[in-house]
C-alpha cells in the first residue's frame, strides 16, 4: 500500500531507475490514501505513482487498485475502494506531516476513532481538501509499516509523538511509534 508526498516521489524515482523491483512476481499496488482529484492530476497519489515509480508501465504479473476518488460522490468511491481492499496488506508505506499526519490522518479528524470503516472520505485542513484515506484498522492489520520522516521538522515530531503515545488524536502518527521509521534530521524536502 503506497503513499503520496515529496519523500514518496524521492523513493519512486529511485526505485524506478534500478528496475530491480519489477522482477517482483504478482505484485499488487494499493493506495493508502488519495485526494479527490483526476488521475492526471499533478496532486494525485495516483498520478504520482505512475509519473515515477511505474513510468515504465505496469508489469504484466502486477494489478494495481486505485481509489477512484474523482468520484462525484466521495462516499460511493469510499465504499466502493473498501469493497476490493483484502483483509490486511503485507507492506504499508507512509509519510508523516509536519503536522503528524499519516495516510490523509490528520490532527483532530473523527476518521481516527472509525472503528466500523476501513476507508472515508474525509475534509483535509490543506488543500486539496477533499480525500479519501484508510482507517487506522487498516493501518494496524499491515503486516509491516514503513513510515518516512525527512527533515528536522518532522523528526522533531516523531520525538514529540514519543512523549505522549497515546494522544492520537492531537498526532495521528503515534498509531505507527512501532513501525520501522526512515528519518534524516538534516536534509529538509
Amino acid at each position: 500500500m503506497l503513499t503520496g508526498g515529496s519523500a514518496a516521489e524521492q523513493l519512486y524515482l529511485a526505485l524506478a531507475v534500478g528496475h530491480e523491483f519489477r522482477k517482483i512476481n504478482g505484485l499488487q499496488i494499493l493506495f493508502g490514501d488519495e485526494r479527490c482529484v483526476p488521475p492526471d492530476h499533478p496532486e494525485s497519489n495516483f498520478g504520482l505513482v505512475m509519473r515515477t515509480l511505474l513510468r515504465d508501465g505496469l508489469p504484466p504479473s502486477w494489478s494495481l487498485l486505485r481509489m477512484n476518488a474523482e468520484n462525484p460522490d466521495p462516499e460511493v468511491a469510499a465504499a466502493a475502494y473498501e469493497a476490493i481492499l483484502p483483509e490486511s496488506v503485507d507492506v504499508l508505506l507512509l509519510s508523516m506531516g509536519t503536522d503528524g499526519h499519516i495516510a490523509s490522518l490528520f490532527p483532530g479528524s473523527s476518521a481516527l476513532f472509525q472503528g466500523r470503516r476501513r476507508v472515508v472520505h474525509v475534509v483535509a485542513p490543506k488543500p486539496p481538501f477533499e480525500r479519501l484515506t484508510v482507517t487506522p484498522s487498516v493501518i494496524m492489520k499491515a503486516r509491516h509499516v514503513f513510515v518516512m520522516a525527512l527533515g528536522k521538522d518532522k523528526a522533531a515530531v516523531y520525538e514529540q509523538a514519543k512523549l505522549a503515545p497515546s494522544n492520537i488524536s492531537e498526532l495521528p502518527a503515534r498509531l505507527v511509534l512501532e513501525a520501522t521509521w526512515f528519518l534524516d534530521t538534516h536534509s529538509r524536502i
